[in-house]
């Protein structure tokens, strides 16, 4: 069952753009190899991060969303551990982030509808 993800990416900003850029494909190829496509890539900058991550003060922020198969997101993880470029990720489920953004809304309906 192919889904759809979001992730957040941050990687080292060590270099000139040209290296940034380089090391954004070097994360977006494992997502092709595993079988998914690319919907949407967004590079958000760099960053100074709120705490040191592996001796590095900041980093460079992109955001993709993409469609992959179910079965496949552990590998994706596995891969992005590997990769010393990346400092950190975060990968959602878009269904789950919705459903999450939903949430306060409806208690806040039930609290005006039991007030």
């Amino acid at each position: 069952m192919t889904r759809t993800y979001e992730a957040l990416i941050i990687v080292s900003a060590a270099g000139t753009d040209a290296d940034v850029a380089r090391v954004v494909a070097q994360v977006e190829e494992p997502i092709k190899k595993l079988g998914g496509t690319i919907a949407n890539s967004k590079g958000l900058g760099r960053r100074r991060l709120a705490y040191r991550i592996a001796k590095q003060q900041e980093g460079y922020y992109q955001l993709l969303e993409f469609r992959l198969p179910a079965a496949q997101v552990d590998e994706l993880k596995r891969l992005l551990r590997l990769n010393e470029t990346v400092i950190r990720f975060l990968i959602l489920n878009r269904s789950d982030h919705r459903l999450l953004a939903r949430e306060p809304a409806a208690r806040v309906e039930a609290k005006v509808a039991a007030a």
